[in-house]
């Protein structure tokens, strides 16, 4: 399902390529992925090549001033129906709200575009108010639960088809920054031929350089089945190569996905598709979480929860000496592994 930005992003592309455009363009947010495409789109189809050495303008809110960005759309276009300005790093702007009289009465042959990397003007200011009359997209982060489908889609619109392991290990190995997610699958497509019926694992490990065998996917699903020997090989992996490797992201992947068997405990009664949805996975992996709920009562969840907040208390330097990330990672991990054998008065150490 696709989620309110993507919706919104997909609207807003169809308009582009249509040649519905509005006079301005306020693209702001965390997910620079979306703002980055926008304006690319709009560079592309606004403009024929021949028009654009008078009629676009590119350049940073650092090296600009409202008063200036102003006078630069007020101009009528030469031989063209319009004239294109892209603010790239709006944010710099020494003050957006100086542009509100602008906003008010843009002029109709200019597109002006405002890319506002990483914040968000106050809706409640006049100068919000006044964007919200024209394209004022907000490109919040996707959830982690949104990333598998957004994957999923990318590669579909590429007329391509994905392993629902192979995209969770990208998602896993990803996070949730899509600008970076869309340029490894396109570096990837090239090596992987349009023969290819489904993207797997191996083209994963060989492309992005994620191993299928040693990553977090991996891990969470030796300690769900309890196999200790393989928990403990790929823990020690992963602290053998801290780089690529951190407890923090470790700590807080496993955090999701014993909330997630938490949640199980109450919703496994329902239907496949419902338990998928509220969990934020794909129906290919409730078995496996399914597994993990036998192996893990709800009150040792809760155990293991206290356990990645006071290792994640330690990596970070509280009540700890020194003791090395790798060497908490394989403390962590066996404490989860035998959480069975800890009595109920919870013991940490």
């Amino acid at each position: 399902m696709a989620n309110l930005t993507s919706t919104k992003f997909e609207q807003i592309k169809k308009d582009i390529l249509s040649r519905r455009f509005t006079p301005l363009y306020l693209l702001e947010g965390d997910e620079t992925y979306y703002i980055d495409e926008i304006s690319n789109l709009l560079e592309e189809h606004v403009l024929r090549p021949e028009e654009k050495s008078f009629n676009q303008t590119i350049t940073y809110g650092k090296d600009i001033s409202p008063l200036e960005i102003k006078m630069a759309a007020k101009r009528y276009p030469m031989m063209s129906e319009f004239q294109l300005i892209i603010i790239k790093e709006a944010q710099n702007l020494s003050d957006i709200d100086a542009l509100e009289d602008y906003v008010e009465n843009p002029s109709a042959s200019t597109i002006l575009v405002l890319c506002y990397k990483g914040k968000k003007v106050d809706k409640r200011k006049r100068i919000g108010k006044l964007f919200a009359k024209h394209t004022h997209f907000t490109a919040d982060r996707l959830r982690d639960y949104e990333v598998t489908p957004w994957i999923d889609q990318y590669l579909k619109a590429k007329g391509r088809v994905i392993d629902p392991k192979a995209t969770q290990l990208i998602a896993d190995y990803l996070g949730n920054d899509l600008s970076k997610i869309a340029n490894e699958i396109d570096k990837m497509l090239i090596n992987v031929k349009a023969d290819v019926a489904v993207i797997g694992m191996n083209h994963i490990e060989q492309n992005i350089g994620i191993s299928k065998d040693y990553n977090i996917f991996e891990l969470q699903k030796a300690i769900g089945q309890k196999n200790f020997n393989k928990s403990i090989q790929i823990t020690n992996y992963f602290a053998s190569n801290p780089k690529q490797h951190s407890i923090i992201p470790l700590i807080a992947n496993l955090y999701g996905y014993f909330s997630k068997v938490y949640s199980y405990h109450h919703i496994k009664s329902k239907p496949r598709k419902d338990i998928a949805l509220q969990l934020g996975i794909n129906e290919f992996f409730i078995d496996d979480y399914k597994q993990a709920s036998e192996n893990y009562a709800p009150l040792m969840i809760e155990q293991i929860f206290a356990f990645l907040k006071y290792y994640d208390l330690r990596s970070k330097g509280v009540d700890d000496t020194g003791t090395e990330d790798g060497q908490l990672m394989i403390e962590m991990v066996v404490k989860i592994l035998r959480i069975s054998e800890i009595p109920h008065q919870l013991k940490l150490v």
